[in-house]
């Protein structure tokens, strides 16, 4: 099991950082590798909720685990190998906007001995991660400030 944590600040307040990171249809808006995003069962950020994303011939199952008071998402993910991740994410109200920190939990469901690493590496690389919230941020600030 590994873990990583990454954070980022965001000029808006909760409510748009949560109603843009929790929705699975605007994933492919911030995330890297051109996600797909199918099989959508219930609302954006309520636990029970359901979707697929798929990249190139991978695909990859999240469910909401749990879900309070728009400032925490636990998700898990059943990816690709039989890798599995939990993704816990926070928002606090920092400095006039939103601080975003993300605790990313993984397991392997087979031992994959040194595959299991690169495999690792390659989905949850700190780079594409501080690119996808970097991402993120320069979406929700620029609806922020159109409104």
């Amino acid at each position: 099991m590994g873990v990583v944590e990454y954070s980022i600040w965001i000029n808006a307040v909760p409510e748009q950082v949560w109603n843009t990171y929790v929705d699975p249809a605007r994933l492919p808006a911030w995330q890297t590798g051109k996600p797909v995003i199918s099989q959508l069962h219930g609302a954006p950020g309520e636990a029970g909720s359901t979707y697929v994303s798929k990249r190139g011939p991978l695909s990859a199952r999240t469910t909401v685990l749990s879900t309070d008071s728009s400032r925490e998402l636990v998700t898990r993910t059943d990816a690709y190998f039989g890798l599995q991740f939990e993704v816990t994410s926070r928002l606090k109200r920092r400095s006039g906007g939103t601080e975003l920190q993300l605790r990313a939990e993984t397991r392997w469901r087979h031992r994959l001995g040194p595959v299991a690493k690169i495999v690792e590496l390659a989905i949850l690389s700190p780079r594409e991660a501080q690119k996808e919230l970097k991402n993120l941020k320069t979406l929700v600030e620029r609806e922020a400030s159109s409104r």
